[in-house]
């Protein structure tokens, strides 16, 4: 008489075979559930599996049923309803974000929360009161938020600066002004605060405290960086790249007859911090990584026969119309075909924008590892 195999005691390297070869997140998450014994498997094996890419996730705004968020997984393709673990986050925009699934919510009194979106806990912040600070810039943060230290920053003027710190008692934003410049976008590279000019020239901050632990921040280092001129400029981010800074140039498609708006990536080519030694150098690949272009925007290594519908060398971003899909609740995204971002074939490649049609485009966001999600999810 044959005696059927229970799934909890197929034997732990056989098991570890088959979890590298599942490609998609979202399938080792629940490759990671189908029993107990599975999922320390799953746990052990995390630093040999596939990078994971971030989802872009939109917010809970008025027309949604309060008790879901929509997430789109573009190694899937697919648009995903994440159980909403916290009412804070009903009808407010997200206006920040983390790695682990931290965003920074903001609703129409103004008031910011810090909230994990996939297990619900929120974080003190005493400086809720974003009134006089926010002008729609978005709020960074230089570590993960569950660190005594986590400094958040925003741009509440064009010329100026504001942070403020988890956990200080202070209910009040500290601002510095950036005389002489307009700031564009900001990022946390390497523990330090940078912000990018209108003239794309790199303003270094430096951040420390008072007595009282309050943060205090100014300029450290201007920095005038040569670059030839850029006409038909939409949109100016600055990202890490590669383990350097970056600068990304949406450039609209009268420029060069191109049909459709297109990238151009910059990398620093000289990070002394010299004042005038600093230079913009145009770069036509991306090599191994995929950029995830946005409000809150990531570089990502991607294997060479990509990661389900991601692909190396590519620009996935979050705030342009193209074709139409449903995701089958009645909320249209909308995915670009695959089409050169120039008529240069070595320029990097477009593939993708997402943006939902009701509401604000989405914020690119790291799901939590496998090891911390819920065993439900």
């Amino acid at each position: 008489m044959e005696t059927s195999v229970q799934w909890a005691d197929l034997p732990g390297d056989l098991l570890q075979v088959v979890y590298l070869n599942v490609g998609s997140f979202l399938h080792r998450v629940r490759f990671a559930v189908v029993c107990r014994s599975w999922r320390p498997v799953a746990i052990g094996a995390r630093h040999a599996a596939p990078p994971t890419l971030p989802w872009l996730i939109f917010p809970s705004l008025h027309g949604d049923d309060c008790k879901t968020m929509r997430a789109y997984c573009p190694e899937d393709g697919r648009v995903l309803r994440i159980p909403m673990k916290s009412e804070v986050l009903v009808g407010k925009r997200l206006v920040g974000a983390y790695d682990g699934g931290w965003v920074a919510a903001l609703g129409k009194d103004k008031h910011l929360d810090d909230v994990n979106v996939f297990s619900g806990v929120e974080l003190l912040i005493h400086a809720k009161n974003m009134r006089n600070v926010y002008s729609g810039s978005k709020v960074v943060f230089s570590k993960s938020p569950v660190s005594s230290d986590c400094i958040l920053a925003t741009i509440p003027l064009r010329s100026s600066i504001a942070v403020c710190k988890i956990g200080c008692l202070a209910d009040r934003w500290t601002t510095s002004r950036c005389i002489g410049q307009i700031l564009k976008d900001i990022v946390f590279y390497n523990g330090r605060l940078y912000g990018l000019t209108a003239s794309m020239g790199l303003i270094k901050f430096n951040i420390g405290v008072n007595k009282y632990g309050r943060p205090l921040v100014a300029v450290d280092v201007e920095l005038r960086i040569q670059i030839d001129n850029e006409p038909f400029i939409w949109s100016t981010t600055i990202v890490e790249l590669r383990a350097k800074l970056a600068m990304v140039l949406g450039k609209l498609p009268l420029y060069n007859n191109s049909r459709e708006p297109f990238f151009k990536v910059f990398v620093l080519a000289d990070e002394s911090m010299t004042k005038y030694a600093c230079k913009w150098e145009e770069v036509m690949s991306l090599g191994d990584c995929a950029l995830f272009l946005g409000k809150m925007s990531r570089a990502v290594d991607v294997p060479a026969v990509g990661l389900g519908s991601v692909e190396r060398n590519h620009i996935y971003a979050d705030d342009m119309t193209y074709l139409t899909r449903l995701d089958g609740h009645g909320n249209r995204v909308y995915p670009m075909l695959d089409e050169s971002s120039d008529n240069v074939a070595q320029r990097v490649k477009l593939a993708g924008s997402y943006v939902a049609a009701r509401d604000q485009t989405g914020m690119w966001v790291l799901p939590l590892g496998i090891w911390v999600l819920p065993p439900y999810f």
